[in-house]
């Protein structure tokens, strides 16, 4: 069985020129032992790993997934079999249940503590047995952190201290913030949240369940507080580009604003768009796809050194959003979810809410516009970065020229959670940079989210997210959904085109607005693209 391999890597979000995180999948090939016995084998390296069984007690990993097509064909997402898979002593692999796997999880496993740069050499998946001959195969890599459950109780949500909190903050009835696993959560009334959050009151339970009866009875399914994994970095824009890449010319006349057979050099978000470099590189034509690159220096000489790659991908609406994480096995958030993430639980309970606090725990804040070096560079940088306050991208802190940085810009050999700005689990731009798109808790359309299943590698003809037909589970705005009182249902195309039941959460560049991690209170249009919208996924373990 010949196959031609096209090795596509992702060189990463780096932290500096000396420990950028640099993820490289290297050594790609198809391996045929036999029926049943075809692997995709490759070696996979990334700097600044970890594994701690102590405070978060968590780790990191990388998501890896694989796309193929034939001589002009179409790309086509690569299902794995869990079967005859293979990792070097000292890592481990995940995968959800299911005939069919979308990608694996690569991680260090319980006997590789520590921290610092890992390589793993000799990976081998097992993929589909009914792969045609002479294919080009593509491979994808997202780094991840792995959240625990609550080892003890629950988080808190909210930051209340009985007279003061965050917009609409989540509390209890007397407005303190919340970790008494027997009582339910309200918010004060707003135009954003229904009666069921700021009358009734709302349960949250750690298997992943809520209750929403006044009195308080049956379990309803809503993604809460069991593990899971969260991409570390928002989505970039060499993300994207490689998403984009892989489309054919409908799909991507979907996830952008400029037609796939623009000319050369045409911005796909609009002619000035703030700090987003993404351009058409190669038109669109009858019988191909357009080619999509990154360009900071409009010189359309596409994807260079210092071409943008790897600062946050804005202009993303929840449409878009969802197809990247369809596309790439991975699943929205809910806002209980967000908040958990930041604020984080250890062998000791949950960790204290501050009035105010940011993701790393604290409300101090840089106030002072940053300044850049290496401007759009993989060591892209910023010189007067605060050496004891959180540092985050908002309104205070952000220009035209600065409006997005780098992921993980602020992770440097000296910084702390606190000046990396990072979470409690070590996961970056949780406060400010680009709103993240969560499931609310306080809306039907919302709350309707049941189960929450993770995306399949695969997209409808018009390239959309695409949830099964009467399946399990459900994603905001499906079937156009933009109502907050509607519940969600799949009983036709199941695409996910509207917004209903989105909340943004983690603030942004924004000017006016503080990323405080318990504000509830933005006003967005749901279907927009905007400077200050991108965002992440999750995987849910099942």
């Amino acid at each position: 069985m010949k196959k031609t391999i096209l090795f596509f890597a992702f060189l990463f979000i780096g932290v500096s020129t000396s420990i950028a995180n640099n993820v490289q999948l290297s050594n790609v090939s198809i391996s045929n032992a036999g029926s049943g016995q075809i692997t995709v084998e490759f070696d996979l390296s990334w700097d600044n790993s970890w594994r701690v069984n102590v405070g978060p007690a968590n780790y990191d990993g990388v998501w890896v997934f694989f796309k193929y097509k034939l001589n002009n064909g179409k790309w086509t997402h690569l299902n794995l079999t869990g079967n005859n898979n293979s990792t070097p002593s000292g890592f481990s692999i995940f995968q959800n249940s299911g005939v069919n796997k979308v990608g694996a999880m690569i991680y260090r496993d319980a006997s590789n503590l520590g921290s610092g740069n890992v390589s793993a050499t000799n990976i081998s998946l097992g993929v589909i047995n009914n792969l045609p001959y002479d294919i080009d195969i593509r491979a994808f890599a997202i780094e991840m952190v792995y959240v625990p459950e609550p080892p003890i109780g629950r988080p808190v949500f909210g930051d209340g201290d009985g007279t003061t909190e965050s917009t609409n903050a989540l509390h209890y009835s007397n407005n303190y913030s919340t970790s008494n696993s027997n009582l339910p959560i309200y918010c004060d009334a707003n135009s954003f949240d229904d009666s069921k959050l700021t009358n009734d009151g709302i349960y949250v339970d750690k298997n992943d369940t809520i209750q929403t009866l006044n009195p308080i009875s049956a379990l309803t399914a809503f993604p809460t507080m069991k593990a899971l994994w969260c991409m570390k970095y928002e989505v970039s824009q060499a993300q994207y580009r490689d998403f984009l890449n892989t489309l054919d010319s409908l799909q991507q006349s979907k996830r952008m604003d400029a037609a796939p057979n623009s000319a050369i050099g045409t911005k796909l978000f609009g002619i000035t768009p703030v700090r987003n470099y993404l351009e058409i590189a190669i038109p669109a034509t009858s019988t191909s796809a357009a080619v999509i690159g990154c360009d900071a220096n409009n010189n359309n000489i596409f994807d260079q050194s210092g071409d943008g790659e790897w600062v946050a991908c804005n202009f993303l609406n929840w449409a878009d959003m969802a197809a990247y994480l369809d596309w790439s096995g991975l699943a929205p958030m809910s806002e209980i979810q967000f908040e958990r993430m930041c604020r984080g639980n250890s062998s000791a309970g949950a960790n204290p809410s501050v009035l105010g606090e940011f993701a790393w725990g604290d409300t101090t804040i840089m106030k002072v516009p940053y300044i850049l070096t290496n401007s759009g560079t993989e060591a892209e940088k910023v010189s007067n970065a605060s050496t004891i306050a959180g540092n985050a991208v908002y309104g205070l802190t952000a220009t035209s020229a600065n409006a997005l940085l780098r992921s993980g810009v602020f992770a440097t050999a000296t910084s702390n959670r606190v000046t990396s700005g990072a979470t409690y689990y070590g996961i970056m731009e949780m406060s400010g940079s680009v709103y993240e798109y969560c499931i609310s808790i306080g809306q039907n359309a919302g709350r309707s989210c049941k189960y929450v299943p993770n995306g399949d590698g695969v997209l409808s003809a018009n390239g959309n997210a695409k949830l099964s037909v009467s399946g399990a589970g459900y994603w905001p705005g499906m079937e156009g959904n933009s109502s907050t009182t509607t519940a969600q249902n799949c009983f036709g195309t199941c695409e996910v085109t509207g917004a209903g039941g989105i909340r943004l959460r983690g603030g942004a560049v924004t000017v006016g607005t503080m990323p405080s991690i318990s504000d509830r209170g933005t006003l967005f249009v749901p279907t927009a693209r905007s400077h200050d919208r991108g965002g992440r996924g999750v995987l849910h373990l099942r």
